[in-house]
């Protein structure tokens, strides 16, 4: 008998399953996955997908059957593949997503995922090293940039926000009255996705009074009526986060001594701040808004948001 349980194309091994499902393809998967389950993902997330879908998956993959989609065959197939580890992972991944829900369709027997036997050599190293700035340094890049650079900055900076959600950010998302901020949507890959990027992300955040105050600030300069914090005067949407990367933030830094740095680093930043004040761990998942952190910090429970507010203190104080 067969190692996996859908290896035998019988119709004796596979009890209820119609003909044509016993000698489904991958390909089969793949239009299902592209239309029920592609729709809801996200537009980057999709982007990425197709790519690597269209590109690989498909020209090997289309016409095997689910049957000797094995292990093996993709180890196989994954070692000729012209990308680093990390590609090569997703692509993994993606086969893997794919058998999963030929088990939800019933196409297969549900049972162990055989892409759980292929390992990546080098996939557990991070192969790019992490940039991260002292509140000097990213004082005096907020210092050398022109506006509107330097406030992005400033309040990725003083938030921890992904730059998807620094450029993504309006007006109402603030209550200054509160000196809060809640983000409810992402401005990503030149598309507004109208909702954060996890259900964490989505949650309120404590904002300093010193960066509420530089905030209304520019919007009492605004000429425009866009709802865009950073909003482009000539197109009324919000800016590259690329464009913006290449031509002020990578010059400022290199001309301050600063090597690697991309808009991560303010956020990989952020999270040393918070470790340099000492901020508890719990506390940390809550002000990066991590949904799935490290189990261990999840036994201390959700912080009340005084507490997140008194972090955020500690944290902002360091460079505002």
């Amino acid at each position: 008998m067969s190692a996996w349980p859908w290896r035998d194309s019988s119709p004796r091994s596979m009890p209820g399953r119609s003909g044509g499902k016993v000698s489904a393809t991958l390909g089969t998967i793949i239009g299902r996955y592209m239309t029920e389950e592609f729709p809801a993902l996200r537009h980057s997330t999709q982007t990425t997908n197709k790519s690597l879908i269209d590109l690989h998956i498909k020209p090997k993959w289309q016409d095997v059957r689910l049957a000797d989609v094995t292990a093996i065959a993709v180890k196989q197939w994954m070692e000729k593949l012209p990308f680093g580890a990390a590609s090569k992972v997703r692509a993994r991944n993606m086969v893997s997503k794919l058998l999963d829900l030929a088990m939800l369709w019933e196409y297969i027997p549900v049972n162990r995922n055989p892409m759980e036997l292929v390992r990546v050599k080098g996939s557990t190293k991070r192969l790019k090293q992490i940039t991260i700035i002292t509140p000097a340094q990213f004082k005096a890049l907020v210092n050398s940039l022109p506006e509107p650079y330097n406030l992005m900055v400033l309040v990725s900076g003083c938030l921890g926000l992904r730059v998807s959600e620094t450029l993504g950010l309006k007006w109402e998302d603030f209550n200054f009255d509160e000196g809060t901020l809640s983000i409810g949507q992402v401005f990503t890959h030149g598309q507004v996705q109208n909702t954060a990027k996890t259900d964490a992300s989505g949650g309120e955040i404590p904002v300093h009074p010193k960066l509420c105050t530089i905030l209304l600030e520019r919007k009492s300069k605004q000429t425009h009526d866009h709802s865009w914090v950073f909003a482009s005067v000539k197109t009324g949407s919000p800016y590259s986060d690329a464009t913006i990367l290449s031509r002020y933030l990578k010059p400022a830094a290199a001309k301050l001594g600063i090597k690697g740095l991309g808009w991560h680093t303010l956020r990989h930043s952020y999270k040393s701040w918070m470790a340099t004040a000492k901020i508890s761990p719990a506390q940390m998942k809550d002000l990066m808004r991590h949904s799935d952190i490290e189990t261990t910090m999840n036994v201390y429970g959700k912080t009340l948001t005084p507490e997140m507010r008194a972090a955020n203190l500690l944290v902002a104080g360091q460079i505002l």
